[in-house]
């Protein structure tokens, strides 16, 4: 078993081998986003002239389409692939965005430097413990965040994740490291940053059962349980989504922040 401490070496070079070529990510920058990366940036607008860092980066599609909206964007990641990709998508979309490569750091940023922190599949790859801090500190007072995350919070998928992916040709996808955001991690980001709320457009839950086991393989069955999906939704029951929008505002004062998150 790895050490805790490799885990930044384990996930560099996960995803210095998982970049998109430069082709797909001109592809998905063309693209609608889907439903859930919408509200993502429905819950930062408006951007025009705003301090944007785009946390994880990744190939920098996110950090394009903040440019895109007008923001003054950053984006950093661990990944030199995948900044030296995200570089290639800004020159040939004609947007100026800063690329960092290295950890997010208390010494990487002054505070309050940021209006706006984004990420998508973000924090369920970091210690938030070292890293809800240091978000809190480099958002201005009032500032906003908005993530897209895959979540903890179905205790079926919890169990489909630990006893069943990766036997019987039940497809894993994702770091081994990652780790899904729970109620612990969603009151520790709310007692750092400010007030959290939890956003779904886009239910994911027996769609991924028809992801990684029927591997789409059955149009009708996939239709089906998108339907079922669509139906929970509608019912409120959004909380049991694998993916979701994570929320935040930044307190204007210690007093102001929140020690449970909004359900």
């Amino acid at each position: 078993m790895s050490e805790r401490g490799d885990i930044p070496a384990r996930e560099r070079a996960f995803w210095d081998e998982h970049v998109p070529s430069l082709e797909e990510c001109l592809r998905e920058l063309d693209a609608r986003p889907d439903p859930n990366t919408e509200a993502m940036f429905d819950a930062v607008e408006p951007l025009r002239g705003l301090r944007a860092l785009d946390f994880a980066c990744g190939a920098g599609i996110t950090a394009a389409r903040l440019a895109q909206r007008g923001a003054i964007v950053t984006g950093i990641d661990i990944s030199s692939v995948s900044i030296e990709r995200g570089r290639e998508l800004a020159e040939h979309a004609g947007l100026s965005i800063e690329f960092i490569v290295g950890e997010l750091t208390r010494a990487t940023f002054p505070p309050r430097s940021f209006d706006v922190v984004v990420g998508h599949w973000a924090l369920h790859h970091v210690d938030l413990a070292k890293i809800a801090p240091i978000l809190g500190d480099i958002l201005v007072p009032g500032g906003r965040c908005a993530f897209v995350e895959t979540m903890g919070l179905n205790p079926l998928l919890n169990f489909s994740r630990r006893r069943v992916a990766g036997h019987a040709g039940v497809a894993v996808y994702g770091s081994e490291d990652e780790r899904p955001l729970d109620r612990a991690a969603l009151d520790l980001l709310a007692a750092n940053i400010g007030s959290l709320d939890l956003v779904v457009r886009d239910m994911q839950f027996l769609r991924i059962f028809d992801r990684n086991v029927l591997r789409y393989r059955r149009p009708t069955v996939s239709r089906v349980l998108g339907a079922v999906d669509d139906w929970l939704l509608r019912f409120g029951l959004g909380i049991l989504s694998y993916h979701q929008v994570v929320t935040l505002i930044r307190a204007r004062s210690t007093d102001d922040r929140k020690t449970s998150p909004t359900f």
